[in-house]
């Protein structure tokens, strides 16, 4: 009886494509596996197997699967169940969710680009002639496509060469040409045996008092560090600065046998005080907490752990985590951006060892695969060599055997959604309905959750679990309100700094503490422009206008990536007179070098922080207190742990709070209350100066109060008030097209059609702020669904409306994007 296999191509199909199962491969394929078919005239894909069964396609001939590439599935039952789950909610192809999934060593194609890893060496290895042939190419042209590969070699399946030559590594995909990552390494200072001798280092102290008072200041400055930091050694260059001390009375100590200098990754400057091998000791609060979460777990209900910064959730993770694992069981730890794994990491690292994998979209595509196939082999021998497995949302793909639990850390965070390309899922509801699937426990965490996770749990949906308290007693941050208004008023404003406000930097920095900046604008000026007719210089693919960045003297596109050399003239009317307006991270950094020119200040944004080594570098460099002022966008607020930040500054809350999107005052307080937790988190409550024009608006009064409970209610109503989430679901609907007139027509036409089922729910359509990106127009139309109506329903009728409307030849030329729960 012949066979034949569903399969999952890689690209955005709405149907499975059947194919027919030659003889030896019946009774080793199944689903989950990876094969190589044909598909088209002359391309190849892997494909994944979806179910093998004896259905002959009626509309079509089936074609034969060319090659099995695994032994066994590299997505399991339970993933290809939330694959399901994700295409039916998110109204995506399962060929979209594929391409999301595996890395993209584990889905070669025919147009898939590879290159000569410069580290192979050929002359160690015994090559096949189609090998030796595809490397002489490769080093004449630099790159080639697997298809190309496959015509030079007359081989029939380009891919299971080229798959072969990746394994024994030589050759990288094209990907790989990415800087590798190395930590950066930086010279510690410890004492050394010696100085545990009390008696000897009585005497030393003694003559040291006498003959050298700077050795001796640094001596002494070492222990209080220690004692005040819990710490056995620190950064060369932190403690120098921290004590006051020059190299030279450290040099003199270190010949003396007292201190020893070494060299270590620069992560070691992350490591907390304590041993690795004791449990996590939690406070009263913390401790009722991971009681009552335990409880709530018992019970099978998704948890919100609602707790304020510095109240130590991560401490309750820890203890969780290890509960799960000495279980046997895996756990899973989400966070919103990459930006926030260095610390994490080196946190979970004292505690559990080497027994946990990282997993995120700044590692190369190679790495990625490594992790993912480390995760398909672990626990077979029934025992996980990793059972902790931290990432980014792209995680909850990941191929998980026996999940035990789920964290999901800064659930509020807008990273969890995916935007483009799709799926558009969110990795939070992804999340607990993993949890659902793997019947494994799901934890959020935050300390300012989620409208709609907060108002589940006070509906019952979730269980709520608060902290009320920062750890150890130290006190919520102060919070002072600037009015901007009336310091322009009375001339008290120097460049984008009310005086009131460099005077609290010049104290905090008086006292050896650090400082943040927060502008939520990258860039020096985000306009230019010419001061006799106003012309500004705009992106040529998108309706925005041009930054303008200091350090590579060029105006960029934020959104396309395009850039150009500001103009010298106006382009209208040619005056030289062409001014900058407003301002963004790279100004606020070289203006506050101006007034605070003995002090270390340096940038955290999406131009200096975006690689991970970059991102490390700077966040290890504050930490250990290289610098004193950090000037940064949101990237500085997402749950970082600083023991030594006595400022935050907002420069204007104005531009948090005054944007146009229902979810607008809630993201600025998130963001406000987020990055006002960076202060003060150990020693001393810490101080928080905001800047705005509006300084009564009513989120100012909430986050002063740290009153998260009183602007849920504020908030809660008027979403009641004008029926939104959560009180009525949304879908928007994007629509995208070269031609912005045939855009208005078509756009016009499939309204008509939706309003035709679905009546007044459409809301739309309208043109978005930014009406043109990448050289397509676009038009947003919104659904508004009441909670009562079935959602499957609702989302087959757009399905039928949608796939109705594009199945006519004069539309096809629109694309439409459907995001479900837009954020």
């Amino acid at each position: 009886m012949p066979l034949f296999a569903d399969l999952v191509l890689p690209l955005a199909l709405q149907k499975l494509y059947t194919y027919r199962v030659p003889q030896e491969m019946q009774g080793a394929i199944g689903a989950g596996q990876r094969v190589v078919v044909p598909f088209g005239k002359s391309k190849m894909y892997t494909a994944l197997v979806y179910s093998v069964h004896e259905r002959k396609p009626e509309q079509y001939e089936a074609r034969e699967i060319l090659e099995l590439l695994d032994d066994m599935p590299i997505v399991n039952e339970n993933q290809l169940k939330l694959w399901e789950w994700i295409s039916e909610y998110y109204l995506c192809t399962l060929g979209e969710i594929m391409i999301a999934a595996l890395p993209s060593e584990l889905k070669l194609q025919s147009e898939t680009a590879i290159t000569v890893n410069p580290d192979f060496l050929a002359e160690n290895e015994l090559l096949t002639p189609e090998e030796e042939l595809v490397l002489d190419t490769l080093h004449e042209k630099k790159s080639l496509t697997v298809l190309d590969a496959a015509k030079i070699t007359g081989s029939k399946n380009g891919i299971r060469l080229v798959r072969k030559m990746i394994e024994r590594g030589m050759v990288l995909v094209h990907e790989e040409l990415k800087e590798s990552f190395k930590p950066r390494q930086l010279s510690y200072v410890r004492l050394t045996p010696k100085a545990n001798d009390e008696h000897f280092m009585e005497e030393f102290f003694t003559a040291l008092e006498k003959k050298a008072p700077k050795q001796l200041d640094l001596l002494m400055g070492f222990m209080k560090l220690k004692i005040d930091k819990g710490r056995d050694f620190f950064v060369r260059s932190a403690l120098l600065k921290l004590t006051g001390s020059g190299p030279s009375a450290l040099q003199q100590l270190v010949s003396k046998g007292v201190m020893e200098v070494f060299e270590g990754d620069e992560s070691l400057a992350f490591i907390p005080p304590g041993n690795p091998d004791k449990q996590v000791a939690l406070s009263e609060t913390q401790q009722l907490a991971y009681e009552q979460i335990q409880q709530h777990f018992s019970e099978g209900k998704v948890t919100l752990l609602h707790g304020v910064t510095s109240s130590g959730k991560t401490e309750v993770y820890i203890r969780l985590i290890s509960d799960i694992i000495s279980t046997g069981k895996q756990v899973l730890y989400l966070l919103p951006e990459i930006a926030l794994t260095t610390q994490i990491i080196t946190r979970l690292k004292h505690h559990f060892g080497e027994r946990l994998l990282v997993f995120h979209s700044k590692f190369s595509s190679r790495e990625r695969a490594e992790v993912y196939i480390k995760l398909v082999n672990d626990g077979r021998d029934g025992e996980y060599r990793y059972p902790i497995i931290i990432g980014a949302r792209s995680s909850v793909f990941l191929p998980f055997s026996n999940p035990g639990l789920i964290i999901v850390d800064e659930e509020h965070d807008g990273s969890y959604k995916q935007h483009d390309p799709g799926p558009r899922y969110h990795a939070r509801d992804t999340a607990v309905v993993s949890g659902h699937i793997f019947n494994c426990r799901v934890l959020l965490g935050s300390a300012t959750p989620c409208l709609e996770s907060y108002h589940n749990a006070e509906t019952g949906k979730y269980a709520l679990v608060g902290i009320g308290e920062r750890y150890g007693g130290v006190r919520m941050p102060e919070v002072k309100i600037i009015d901007l208004k009336e310091a322009y008023r009375k001339r008290t404003v120097k460049s984008h700094f009310t005086q009131e406000l460099l005077d609290a930097i010049q104290h905090s920095l008086s006292e050896g503490e650090q400082v943040i900046i927060f502008q939520n604008r990258r860039g020096f000026a985000p306009v230019i422009e010419c001061r006799k007719c106003a012309w500004i210089p705009h992106c040529v693919n998108c309706d925005v206008t041009l930054t303008f960045h200091k350090r590579s003297n060029h105006l960029r596109c934020h959104y396309c990536g395009y850039t150009t050399l500001p103009p010298a003239k106006c382009n209208a009317c040619g005056d030289p007179d062409i001014r900058m307006k407003g301002v963004g991270t790279e100004r606020i950094e070289d203006e506050i070098s101006i007034f605070f020119p003995n002090h270390q200040v340096l940038r955290l944004d999406m131009d200096t922080g975006s690689s991970r080594s970059a991102y490390q570098r700077i966040i290890s460099g504050f930490e250990n207190g290289e610098i004193d002022i950090l000037v940064g966008t949101q990237m500085v607020t997402k749950g970082l742990h600083f023991d030594n930040v006595g400022l935050v500054a907002v420069l204007n809350a104005d531009s948090l709070i005054n944007f146009p999107d229902f979810r607008s005052v809630e993201r600025s307080y998130q963001l406000l209350a987020q990055v006002a937790g960076r202060a003060g988190r150990k020693f001393k409550r810490g101080k928080v100066f905001i800047q705005t024009y509006h300084t009564a608006h009513p989120v100012l009064h909430y986050m002063m109060n740290n009153d998260y409970t009183g602007f849920y209610r504020y908030e809660l109503a008027e979403r009641q008030r004008f029926v939104y989430p959560p009180f009525c679901r949304l879908i928007q609907l994007r629509l995208k097209h070269k031609d912005d007139k045939l855009l208005e027509e078509l756009t016009k036409d499939f309204t008509r059609e939706l309003k035709s089922a679905f009546g007044k729910r459409v809301l739309g359509p309208v043109s978005p702020p930014v009406a043109r990106i990448r050289n397509y127009y676009i038009r947003h139309i919104l659904l508004k669904i009441e909670k009562s109506l079935s959602d499957q329903k609702i989302k087959q009728m757009l399905t039928h409306v949608t796939d109705r409307f594009l199945s006519h030849p004069e539309n096809r030329s629109l694309f439409i994007q459907v995001d479900v729960d837009p954020v």
